[in-house]
Formats: C-alpha cells, structure tokens, sequence
C-alpha cells in the first residue's frame, strides 16, 4: 500500500489466501489498522462478559506488539480452535449410528400394539375373503352360525346338538329348548340347507311352472335358490301339519334355516325311517298291509285336502314309530295344477308299491291307487278311508300269475302313459267327448279330472231338475245344458230395482223404523265427558 495514499484510499489486504496453506502476510500491517484491531477486540470483549476470561489469557496486548509476524500463526490457531468448539455435537461412527438405530427400534416396539389402525381401515374398505364362506360338514358356514346365535337369543331353541341325519340338500340338527319356569326340556329339529356345496341341483323341474314361483328364481345364485326351496317346504309344512296329518311342527324359518318340532323321544333319538324299521310279533304281514292302507289314506289327504303331491315320497322320507307313520321332506312337493304334478303322483305310488311287494303285502294296481287318490267324492278321514281301500281288494278280480303278469304290464304302461291336464293338453277333444256322451267316460285316463255336472240357475220357487251326469253318478242338484225349453223364462224382466221404484208408503215405513233403531242406540250411548275421561286414565296408564 503507498504510505502516501490518504484515509479514503481504497484498502488493500495485508494478507493473501492459499489453497491448502491458509493466509500468507505479504505486507507489514500498518500501526494505524493494528491499534484499530486491538480497539475492536476490546468492544466485544466488552459486550460478552461470559468470555473475558479467556481472552484475557488467550490474547494478550502484549504478545500482539512484540511480535506482529507469528500473527498468521496465532491467527490460524485460533481459528481451528474455535471450530472445534462450535462442533460440540461431534458425528459418531457409523457402527455407532446403526446401533443407536436398533435401541430406539426395540424400546418403540412395545408400543406397537397401542396403534389401531387396522381396525379404522377395516371399517372403511372391508374385504372378502376366502375364509368367510369356508363351511365345515358341507352347510355351516359363518353366516349360518350367525342364524343359530340369532335363533337361539330369540327363544326358539337354547341348545343346538350334533347332526341327526345327512341329505343330499340338507343337514338335520338336534336341539333343546329348556323352559325356565318348569324346567322341561323340549327336543326340536333344526334343518340347514346346503347354499355352498350342492349336490341336489335339479330342482328346475319341481319349481318351474308352479304359481308359488311365478316371480322366477335366480339359478346363478345359489343363495337365493335355496331360501325359495326352504320357504317352499315351510308353507307344505304348514299345510300338512295344519290339515291333521302326522308330520313335523314347523316353528320357524330364518333364510336358509328351518325350525321345526322334532320326531323322537325324549332323550333326543329320531324315529327310525320306515326302511329301517323292525316289526315284531306273529302277525307281521298284517301290521305292514296296515301300514300300506295307512299311507295311502296318507296320501289321499295330501292331494284332496293340501292340495298337494308329494312327488318324493319312498321309505325314506317316512318315518315310523308305534304303527304310525310320519311323513318328512316335504320341500319338493308341488300342487295338483304343476305340469308335472300327474307324473311325480305316479312316481310316489310306484315307489310305494315297490316297497311294500318287498315286505310280501299283497298291493293294489297303480291305476286303482291313482283313481282312488285323485276321485274328489270319497271320504278324506279315518276309518273311513281304510273301508274305502279295503273295498278296492274286494271288488278286484282272483288274479293267477297270468293275471299277475299282466297287470304288471298294465302297470308300467300306465306309468308312461300321457295324462292331460287342461283341455287344451287333449288331443282329440272330440273323440273323447263323443265317448262321455255315449257313457265311455270312465274308460278316458283323466276321467278324474273331468268336471261331473254343469249346474244351470234355478228359478224363483221352483226346484231344479235332478239328472245324472255323463261320468258320476252322484245325487246332486242340476240340469244339462240340452232339451231345456224354458230357458228364455231366465230372461224374462221383473221388477225394477232401486228404492226410487219403491212405494212411497214402504220408504216411510223404513225410514221410520231406521229413525227409531238410532234413537234406541243412542240410548245406550256413553256421555261424551265420560269417554274422555276413560280414554285419558288408559292413556296415562300406557305412559
């Protein structure tokens, strides 16, 4: 720096800077800029008390004047001393760093299990799974055992036991329901029907065309199948139990769950099936030709007064117990106006018969059983039934085994044989009603079916004629339909009707007589303050 220069003159570093080496001095430091330096230094001094002591002994006035070339030195020095200082928080190795890591990891996992947060992101998005619809014995799953929970806090039943029997569309389970005032324990049956594993899959034929299913069923869900199959047997149920014929008491229906009364002791064990009874006693042959009558009377009831058809009736969906039968699996069964009703009917008498030729019971022919089951005169209560049968057996012919033979012949031609049910499903309408005409109408296979009589309107006072039909011979009151004369004297006009052609003399007389009906009503009648009294004091008590 030239010393002649003047206080504003430009200043020029006494010091020069060098990569790897620090400041180098490359001029005298002037005694103006040195006393300026020792002034600055003394201000903070001034101002940070915390640190006087240590620039009193680390920077002496002394030590500066005497020697001003070690002041790179110094400078330096203290430099990399106070940056030591300002790094107190010193980096650890980096072993050091993963071990810390782990401490904070493992003093943290206890905490773990205090954060809930699947169960806040379960009820926003839920998942299915495999495992909900997972069933253990082909039908409980875990929405039916939700059902049980459910029908065991309604008071249906108080405990479900094991399974009783196993189907090819359902499982049986036992239960008890315990009364807590008595303490009696009543055995029930609970039936669960298989909605995951099927391995009755036809039920198409039993449900198409039938009314109870004219909204249509969903075949791709199997759920839905199963709750229309499950009500179906619950509304049979009713019928059956409701019409006197011994079978289970259905009690109540929760989807594809039914409760219904169970048919055993009171130990829990089931009655067994007809197939697996034992009859005792020298007279064998005679107690299974009673059963026989028996079931048959069964199965007239069912058509005439249920209106219904088994259409699966065999030895094993009848049991028995104390010379009673009971009939169960009522699930398929449909109503005489199914299309198919006239061929699943044929089905159950020719299952029957079989059974029972088995047992040595002489049976009857299966186009006499079909007549007796669907003629609608006849009786439809017990003994009179049994009589009825037993009248079938007499008026049949002596059959020899030629005789035999041909009526098992007969026997199978009348199961494959046609059987029209509506007019319109006849092929020749005209052939046959020219055979009724001619008094040929028991010989037609659907002569059952036919309507016996047209019953015309009598007339005022008279009597209406009284003629046989073409194909009964019952008693009843009618007329046919041809060599009636006085069928214009229907038409003939009488009176005006309406009370303006009334007299006037019979108006007043009425009108009279309503008048004073009222008045004697009124009579009776309860004072309006005491009706609101009453109605006020029922109210209150209600609250």
């Amino acid at each position: 720096m030239d010393p002649a220069a003047g206080p504003a003159a430009p200043h020029e570093p006494p010091y020069q800077y060098t990569a790897n080496q620090g400041y180098q001095q490359t001029e005298e430091i002037p005694r103006e800029l040195q006393t300026q330096k020792d002034d600055g230094a003394l201000l903070e001094q001034e101002d940070d008390n915390d640190f006087d002591d240590i620039f009193e002994e680390d920077f002496d006035d002394n030590e500066w004047s005497a020697d001003a070339g070690d002041l790179t030195k110094s400078y330096n020095r203290q430099r990399n001393a106070d940056g030591a200082a300002a790094r107190s928080n010193q980096q650890k190795p980096t072993a050091n760093t993963f071990a810390s890591v782990d401490d904070q990891v493992s003093a943290l996992s206890k905490h773990a299990a205090k954060l809930r947060l699947d169960t806040v992101k379960q009820d926003v998005e839920k998942d299915k799974d495999k495992a909900d619809r997972a069933t253990s014995e082909q039908v409980l799953d875990q929405r039916t055992r939700m059902i049980l929970l459910q029908m065991i806090n309604r008071g249906f039943v108080s405990e479900v036991h094991g399974a009783i029997s196993t189907g090819k569309e359902a499982n049986v389970y036992g239960a008890v329901l315990h009364d807590d005032q008595t303490g009696e324990a009543t055995q029930r049956a609970i039936k669960v029907y298989k909605t995951a594993i099927l391995s009755f899959k036809d039920r198409e034929r039993y449900i198409t065309g039938e009314h109870r299913f004219k909204g249509g069923f969903d075949k791709g869900n199997n759920r839905k199948m199963v709750k229309l199959w499950a009500e179906k047997e619950f509304r049979n149920l009713r019928r059956i139990y409701t019409a006197g014929i011994p079978c289970p008491e259905p009690i109540s229906l929760k989807l594809h769950v039914l409760v219904m009364g169970f048919l055993g002791d009171r130990k829990g064990w089931a009655y067994p099936r007809l197939r697996d009874a034992t009859l005792t006693g020298y007279d064998v042959d005679q107690q299974w030709h009673k059963l026989y009558v028996q079931l048959l009377g069964i199965m007239r009831r069912i058509y005439q007064v249920c209106r219904l058809v088994h259409a699966d009736l065999s030895e094993y969906n009848i049991l028995y117990h104390k010379e009673k039968l009971y009939i169960i699996d009522v699930s398929q069964s449909v109503e005489p106006d199914h299309p198919r009703s006239l061929e699943f009917l044929r089905m159950d008498i020719k299952n029957v018969g079989d059974f029972f030729r088995r047992k040595g019971v002489d049976t009857l022919a299966d186009r006499a059983i079909f007549n007796f089951i669907t003629t609608p005169e006849g009786p439809v209560e017990e003994p009179e039934m049994a009589k009825a049968i037993e009248t079938l057996y007499e008026t049949r012919a002596d059959t020899s085994e030629d005789q035999a033979a041909q009526i098992e012949v007969d026997n199978e031609v009348f199961r494959n044989q046609y059987i029209p049910q509506t007019l319109e499903q006849v092929y020749d309408i005209e052939k046959d009603a020219q055979k009724v005409t001619q008094g040929e109408g028991n010989d037609l296979v659907y002569s059952n079916l036919l309507a016996d009589q047209v019953i015309a309107p009598k007339k005022d006072g008279e009597d209406g004629e009284e003629e046989q039909g073409s194909a009964s011979d019952s008693d009843d009151e009618g007329a046919s339909l041809s060599g009636d004369s006085n069928d214009e004297a229907n038409f003939e006009k009488g009176p005006p009707r309406g009370r303006r052609f009334e007299d006037k003399d019979e108006k007043k007389a009425h009108k009279q007589a309503v008048k004073e009906a009222k008045r004697e009503k009124r009579k009776e009648k309860m004072p309006k303050h005491l009706k609101k009294k009453i109605v006020a004091t029922s109210s209150r008590r209600k609250k």
